[in-house]
């Protein structure tokens, strides 16, 4: 069975679209309230944190509901439309408890993103093609986010911070209608979830059976750590060059945003490739950019080197964002738990990305940015000794087909 050009256009479009819709605005939403609304980092911390705890709860079960569920295009409209209400929450709500629970609530939502589109994308194409499909998923996500960093930094300059959250709103219903590109009856909801393709009501195993693999269990532990050290360093960077200079720090952090989202396009298609021929030694580098990168912001000031730096992050997470899917998906083959996966893996590292901003945001009050980035550097020279030691590598045949479905990323005769 062979997916339509449409349904593969769709997910095109649904990965270039989903740039910063899953996250709310992502960062710009720590330096709005920084400069515009002069909150306490110790705060914005807090805020920025809400989504990874609410998280943290959220992904095991928004999993296995993915893993259930056959309205997984309907499940990331929904998540889209509620999105689109909490940036005009933001706009609206001048305290911080209406923009808590606005961020609160997209926790909630952003929990069934990365797990759907993952599933949507396996049940279409199937395992044998799942590395370079991905590879594709992330490099037009990544295109997307350039695009969308450039429209915001000219946004937030020329016009108003506020103006930055109603394109993100704009962004959401766009992504709706690219949702309804991808056909239902393209997608194997059996093969989505780990099983074997078309094997309706096939076992799963339980979370419990899950973690007793010790290799899922590290690979789970070493995503937190990598996370821990990784998830306050741009919000960190965006504030400060927000007070070096103030007027220009959306065009400062969009450029470093461009950067690296720039790298990740050609990075993660690379990855795709080249993590057919094994996947460990891949991510293996992500980790090693790590803690480079976090000492580097720790002792530089000037904002145009700042930006520049971020070309190591555009490699880091460009390997990152397609590698540890194809892991997760290697780690669940079989089990038809691929989403429960997903959103437990996820939900760890919700707990790690609040822990960041939480302690990064109180290190920065009391000692200063400097101490804040050396301490985010330590964090990632463990994370690179733990992920070196204890994580194995997943694919141990990189020839092999994980499924008798092959799809190529463009249907040479698409289904009409």
């Amino acid at each position: 069975m062979k997916a339509s050009t449409r349904s593969v256009r769709g997910l095109d479009w649904v990965s270039l679209l989903m740039a910063d819709v899953r996250d709310g605005v992502g960062v710009y939403l720590s330096v709005f309230l920084l400069t515009v609304r002069d909150w306490e980092p110790d705060a914005i911390g807090l805020v920025i944190a809400a989504p990874g705890l609410v998280g943290i709860l959220a992904q095991p079960p928004a999993g296995a509901f993915i893993d259930r569920t056959r309205y997984k295009r309907l499940l990331l409209m929904a998540a889209s439309i509620i999105i689109a209400g909490c940036c005009l929450a933001v706009i609206l709500g001048t305290g911080f408890y209406p923009v808590l629970l606005s961020q609160l609530v997209v926790g909630l939502t952003q929990s069934v993103y990365a797990p759907c589109v993952a599933a949507i994308t396996l049940g279409i194409v199937g395992h044998a093609a799942l590395a370079r499909r991905i590879g594709r998923n992330e490099s037009f996500n990544h295109l997307g986010n350039m695009l969308a960093a450039i429209i915001a930094g000219l946004l937030g300059r020329y016009v108003s911070y506020e103006a930055i959250f109603y394109f993100s709103i704009v962004q959401c219903l766009l992504l709706v209608a690219a949702v309804l590109l991808i056909r239902e009856r393209d997608i194997d909801h059996e093969l989505a979830r780990g099983a074997v393709a078309s094997e309706q009501g096939a076992s799963a195993a339980g979370l419990k059976e899950l973690f007793a693999n010790r290799d899922i269990l590290m690979f789970t532990v070493a995503m937190a750590l990598f996370h821990l050290a990784n998830a306050a360093l741009l919000p960190l960077v965006g504030q400060k060059m927000g007070l070096v200079d103030k007027q220009n720090s959306s065009l400062y952090l969009s450029a470093a945003i461009i950067i690296a989202q720039g790298v990740m396009v050609f990075v993660a298609s690379f990855s795709g490739r080249a993590a057919e021929q094994g996947r460990k030694r891949v991510l293996l580098l992500a980790f090693l950019l790590l803690p480079v990168r976090a000492l580097l912001f720790a002792f530089i000031d000037n904002p145009y080197v700042l930006t520049g730096v971020q070309l190591l992050d555009g490699i880091g997470a460009g390997i990152f964002g397609v590698v540890s899917i194809l892991m997760m998906a290697d780690l669940s083959q079989g089990t038809g738990r691929f989403n429960l996966l997903q959103g437990t893996v996820y939900s760890a590292i919700g707990l790690a990305v609040a822990l960041s901003n939480v302690a990064a945001g109180f290190v920065v009050k009391h000692y200063g940015y400097q101490v804040g980035f050396i301490s985010l550097a330590g964090i990632a020279l463990l994370a690179l000794g733990f992920y070196q030691w204890q994580v194995t590598e997943t694919k141990a045949d990189a020839g092999a087909s994980a499924s008798g479905r092959v799809v190529p990323l463009y249907p040479a005769n698409p289904a009409t």
